[in-house]
């Protein structure tokens, strides 16, 4: 579908906004002459002239009028602030008075008629006649107020008897979520969850509350809403049969964020295709861009307190945004980085002045110690989600600011009164400030009255600080954006981007737009961002929007949740109740902050601690996981929503409790006190922004060069050169080395457990390409902690390297060789490019790579070495391998390590979702999204006897487990040819038990036991097994006792189970014995334990019903005749000396794999039915015939 045929463009796109109240920005008042004022006698004689009989109601109406705007014009010419409109100056006089609610009412009411006259809606004249005394009233108290100066009794005599009645004051039901069952032109009918009812919902032009008046039109959402979908109704009326909300949200749960409604405020359209449009541009790094972020810092330092020279924050901006600074293309030259820091240097001092001075005289109360900057918030009752840079709380009152480095709306010139001192809002920028309003109104309930300032901070100028005032008609605009976007996202992903072939600039142009602008950038940009789409093969295009449409997908997924898998997606912060999330191990409750750390004048981290009831630690939080910290009352169910939520990172987890970075500073601890009775939450974060690089990447691919994406679509054959030698001697390994380096573009390579296809593998190809001068090296891995590995290996070599990426997600042991801390000593942009250029080796997660791709622009690396490979998604590699300077690939040739019979990525759709039904892209090898390119590749290179050893080498050598071990998974997953080197443990002498104790020796007789476990006599979760819990913790201890003074909590034992609730089980269990060190061994799902070995293995299976081997098994596949279960491999492969499992018989029989691997054991006189008590008490003998095994020893 095309822009025009779709709903979202059924409304004129190109809204008249001066029907809203920022139609001029308020004049600058020190570039002028002093005006004199207007005395209050003065005032009060012109209201009297309005009650002449001569007048008509009309020009009464008018003279009051101008009394009320002088008034205000009058008292606010001595603010420090730039106002938008009349409600921005009079709600600013209101707060700054101190006026009454009934008398804030009273003025209002008066503001609202004075702007109706004249327009298309002007009252008509008997409605201004009845009103004529409450508006009399208010321009006269609006006088008092200003002056101080009573009111004469002459006027007051005329004043109304009674209050007028504000209509809006009162609803119903704040909140109500229902389902639509149909609709028509008029009424939607809907279901609502709580009670099941019915309601009729009008959506025209009789709710009056809906469209302020006239001022909104909601007859898009007859052309959105289909049976079935989700509503919130906002602040519902109800008026007779009728349900009058005062808002509509399309599938709330699928929160948009703030910046991408105004994003899609443009001069050339206001549509949704904006956003998508602005999601396929690569990512921007521009002076522009880096000037906000520099800026942002600067506002940082004011508000800390911190009088940091311009030299001294530059430096610091400059090292911890090397890479960026040295790609923008806007930094090159020595005149465009001086422009950039005169910018700079100006917008420093203007900061200090508006928020360091001005903001303190316009705001009552103003204590920093009161501010939180970047606080985030979610909205359900919205279904949005935004990051305020600037929030100020005292005494139940807020202050927003929004900052913008960049400028305001043009202004010629020529205007009346203008000052190039005094900017005019963006659309846009007024759009993001309106909706952070709406969210504190409507998910926070705030009165309007406690919002004291919504303010536009541009701090490109000297007079930039803009207060924003209601303004309902962009409001209902920004909510019908927002519902439009939802609309988007979830109709594509279930629909496809095949529009996207036939989209064109002059389609996107719905505002009809012409002159310069449009015609020498706006449009030649959007012609060259589309242009690739339109010039793509079909098969090209082909894989390009399958997996837009993937991607979309698991973006939905990601927010609203997937069906497999319980307590997913990000509106289960809202939607799972409490138990449901401790069940899940997604949430700590509960907590109590303390330990906050100052670093130069902030806080930057902070300790929360478990309550002191808290049992055995069981959720799913680990080093590094990005987090939302926030606030609750005690007694009731925590609740990200509605609340000011800060984003941190977890430094580490203890037992004493959780320790967080914060991702953005605070003022003081008093941010966090929030007096008795309030308890603090943690629960896991979720960015959008990670989804849209990997869209970027995608449209990227598009650009390759042909050759490029030709090899990645295996549209030719991979370029080698058997002439190609080595230059070094890797032993065992020279084989290996030498096909990869004779393999000129691709080159996989097959790492079973074990294999060593880091140590050796990756190792000795980085050392092979050193010998070559000049060349570099990029090394990728999906996860930090793959990352982290590499850079041991680089480290135990003596080889230098940059690592790319956070301090928090790097080990403390390679965080000197970040790139941040590489350059601190850095004074100048040539010094850190010497820094960049002068390292060969760079690593990574592809994650960091693709959110900050310009390391790629900057160096071009002659291999790079993707480890991880088969978890690695497509669209995750596709956009970095796509990358190019001077139009020849950034990286020469890429080496994929990787094993696709060990665990996948992590995918929230099912196997029928990712499905491909193109042929096309079938022939290819692409027949299911959830695949990952190594694995795609594969398939390409399979050969009638393996793999074409050009392409492929296959590792079959390893040195982790026993012998005995890895015999089921070498017959069973790989045709047996996975065999030991063999070190001198997987071939250990057998010598007497030391104990009489069954479980003992079982340990040391047999390197593969089953022991039988008994169903649980009555359990209340199907994902807990106390009875299999009590059998593992006597395997611990005994494993434990056996270890002696070798144990070592990092490498002796480890426990695996598939339920995170199992954990805690265990735990409680192996505590029982009263051993400290025990606490601490690694008890985790199998997803957890892939990259890590123990000598000791226990695998507790837990099942207790048929339908949970569905999840046991759900990571199966059929190769060559045999069924591959990638979670028992990995289960399996992670013991080096002894494996246990438990697990019941009967159950686990029905599944053909588990069976075959009972049928196993028990031929080895490995498998145990003993019940369990004796178990526990080791009152069992061995089978008899059961020779010794050798206790754990060092390898040699």
């Amino acid at each position: 579908m095309r822009p025009s045929d779709n709903p979202q463009d059924t409304t004129t796109a190109g809204t008249d906004t001066r029907q809203e109240e920022h139609t001029a920005s308020a004049r600058a008042t020190g570039t002028a002459m002093p005006q004199e004022e207007c005395p209050p006698g003065q005032f009060y004689r012109r209201l009297a002239e309005s009650l002449s009989d001569k007048l008509e109601t009309r020009q009464s109406m008018l003279i009051i009028g101008e009394v009320f705007r002088q008034a205000i014009e009058q008292y606010v010419s001595h603010a420090p602030l730039t106002f938008t409109g009349m409600f921005s100056k009079l709600d600013y006089l209101i707060k700054q008075r101190g006026v009454t609610g009934e008398e804030a009412a009273l003025l209002h009411l008066t503001r609202k008629a004075l702007r109706r006259m004249g327009a298309e809606h002007e009252p008509p004249a008997a409605q201004l006649r009845e009103d004529l005394p409450q508006h009399l009233q208010a321009a006269a108290t609006l006088v008092m107020l200003t002056s101080g100066a009573p009111v004469p009794p002459g006027l007051q005599s005329h004043f109304p008897r009674k209050a007028p009645q504000d209509r809006w004051k009162g609803y119903d039901l704040h909140l109500v979520r229902g389902i639509v069952q149909s609709l028509d032109k008029h009424i939607i009918t809907v279901r609502e969850e709580q009670h099941g009812e019915q309601l009729s919902v009008c959506y025209d032009e009789r709710n009056t509350f809906l469209t302020r008046d006239g001022q909104g039109d909601w007859s898009y959402l007859g052309q959105i809403l289909t049976p079935g979908a989700q509503v919130n109704l906002v602040r519902v009326r109800m008026q007779d049969s009728l349900c009058m909300p005062e808002l509509i949200i399309y599938e709330p749960d699928y929160l948009v964020n703030v910046t991408t409604v105004a994003s899609c405020f443009e001069t050339y359209a206001e549509s949704p295709y904006v956003s998508l449009v602005n999601r396929l541009k690569p990512q921007p790094n521009t002076e522009h861009i880096l000037l906000g972020n520099l800026t942002g810092q600067f506002l940082d330092d004011t508000v800390h307190g911190r009088e940091t020279p311009f030299a001294e924050s530059v430096t610091r901006f400059f090292q911890r945004h090397a890479l960026e600074m040295l790609a923008c293309e806007g930094l090159q030259s020595r005149q465009q980085t001086e422009a950039f820091c005169e910018n700079a240097r100006a917008q420093q001092a203007n900061i200090r002045q508006l928020v360091g001075h001005d903001l303190k005289e316009s705001i009552r109360e103003y204590d920093t110690r009161h501010v939180t900057l970047e606080p985030t918030f979610f909205s359900e009752v919205l279904g949005i989600q935004g990051r305020m840079d600037f929030l100020h709380t005292s005494r139940g009152e807020a202050v927003i600011i929004e900052q913008k480095s960049g400028k305001g709306d043009f202004v010629p010139q020529s205007a009346p009164g203008y000052d190039p001192n005094v900017p005019k809002p963006q659309e846009k920028h007024l759009v993001q400030l309106i909706l952070y309003r709406a969210l504190l109104v409507y998910e926070f309930q705030m009165h309007s009255a406690s919002l004291r300032h919504i303010l536009l901070l541009y701090s490109r100028y000297k007079r930039g600080l803009v207060s924003v005032g209601q303004m309902p008609a962009l409001m209902l605009r920004a909510i019908r954006m927002r519902n439009l976007l939802a609309w988007c996202d979830i109709h594509h992903a279930h629909e496809g981007y095949g529009f996207l072939s036939t989209l064109t600039p002059d389609s996107l142009n719905r505002k009809h737009t012409g002159g310069k602008l449009w015609t020498m950038y706006t449009r030649p940009e959007l012609e060259r961002l589309l242009m690739p789409i339109h010039t793509a093969t079909p098969l090209e295009r082909a894989y390009y929007l399958r997996f837009m449409q993937f991607l979309a997908k698991e973006k939905l997924l990601a927010k609203v949740g997937s069906k497999t898998k319980e307590d997913s997606g990000f509106a289960a912060k809202w939607l799972s109740s409490l138990e449901e999330k401790r069940t899940a191990g997604s949430i700590y409750e509960g907590l109590a902050l303390k330990d906050f750390q100052m670093e130069d004048h902030a806080v930057t981290r902070l300790t929360a601690c478990l309550p002191k009831q808290a049992g055995t630690d069981s959720t799913n939080f680990r080093r590094g996981d990005i987090v939302l910290l926030y606030p609750y009352k005690e007694g009731t169910e925590p609740r990200a929503c509605a609340q000011m939520v800060c984003r941190a990172s977890i430094e580490d987890i203890t037992t004493g409790g959780i320790r967080l970075a914060l991702r953005n500073g605070q003022t003081d601890p008093k941010v966090f006190a929030r007096g008795a009775g309030v308890c603090w939450a943690i629960e896991h974060d979720q960015f959008d922004s990670s989804s849209d690089t990997l869209v970027s990447g995608l449209h990227r691919f598009l650009s390759a060069p042909s050759g490029r994406r030709a090899l990645l679509l295996s549209q030719r054959e991979p370029l080698t050169d058997a002439g190609v030698t080595l230059k070094g001697d890797y032993g065992h390994f020279n084989s290996l080395v030498l096909r990869a380096r004779q393999a000129q573009e691709l080159f996989l390579i097959i790492g079973p457990p074990g294999t060593g296809k880091t140590s050796f593998g990756m190792l000795n190809l980085v050392r092979e390409q050193l010998l070559e001068e000049g060349t570099d090296i990029l090394l990728l891995s999906y996860t930090n902690r793959a990352v982290d590995e590499m850079c041991g290996k680089l480290a135990e070599d003596g080889i230098d390297f940059l690592r790319v990426g956070s301090e928090l997600s790097c080990s403390p042991l390679y965080r000197r060789h970040l790139l941040a801390t590489r350059v601190q000593d850095c004074r100048t942009a040539c010094q850190v490019r010497g820094v960049v250029a002068g390292t060969r080796v760079f690593c990574g997660t592809t994650a960091s790579l693709n959110a900050c791709p310009w390391l790629l622009t900057l160096k071009h690396f002659a291999l790079a070495i993707v480890d991880e490979a088969s978890q690695i998604l497509e669209p995750h590699i596709i956009g970095l391998l796509s990358m190019q300077t001077h139009g020849e690939p950034s990286i020469g040739k890429v080496v994929l390590i990787g094993d696709h019979k060990q665990l996948p990525a992590v995918v929230q759709q099912t196997a029928r979702e990712a499905a491909v039904t193109d042929e096309g892209l079938r022939a290819i090898g692409l027949t299911d999204c959830r695949n990952s390119l190594f694995e795609r590749l594969l398939t390409r290179f399979r050969t009638a006897s393996g793999y074409d050893p050009r392409f492929v080498y296959v590792l079959t050598r390893q040195g982790r487990m026993h012998e005995q071990i890895a015999e089921f998974p070498s017959l069973a997953f790989y045709a047996g040819w996975l065999q030991p080197v063999p070190l001198s443990h997987q071939r250990g002498q057998p010598h007497a038990c030391p104990s009489n104790n069954g479980i003992a020796r079982m340990l040391t007789s047999h390197r593969l036991a089953f022991v039988c476990s008994e169903p649980p006599a009555l359990s209340t979760s199907t994902k807990t097994n106390d009875v299999e819990a009590r059998m593992i913790a006597a395997i611990v201890h005994q494993a434990y006792l056996l270890c002696g003074k070798h144990f070592d909590v990092e490498r002796s034992i480890g426990v695996i189970v598939p339920y995170r609730n199992q954990i805690s089980a265990i735990r409680n269990a192996v505590d029982q014995y009263g051993i400290s060190v025990l606490h601490d061994i690694c008890i985790d799902t199998v997803e957890r334990f892939q990259g890590s070995q123990r000598d000791y293995i226990i695998y507790g299976f837990t099942v207790q019903q048929h339908w949970q081997l569905n999840f046991l098994a759900g990571n199966t596949f059929m190769e060559d005749g045999a069924w591959i279960d990638r979670k028992l491999n990995v289960a399996m492969t992670r013991a080096r000396l002894q494996l246990t499992l438990v697990g019941n018989p009967h159950l686990l029989a029905r599944n053909t794999t588990f069976r075959q691997l009972m049928d196993f054991v028990r031929a080895r006189g490995g498998y145990l039915q003993v019940p369990e008590a004796r178990f526990c008490q080791g009152d069992f003998s061995m089978p008899a015939g059961a020779a010794d095994i050798s206790q754990p020893q060092e390898e040699g």
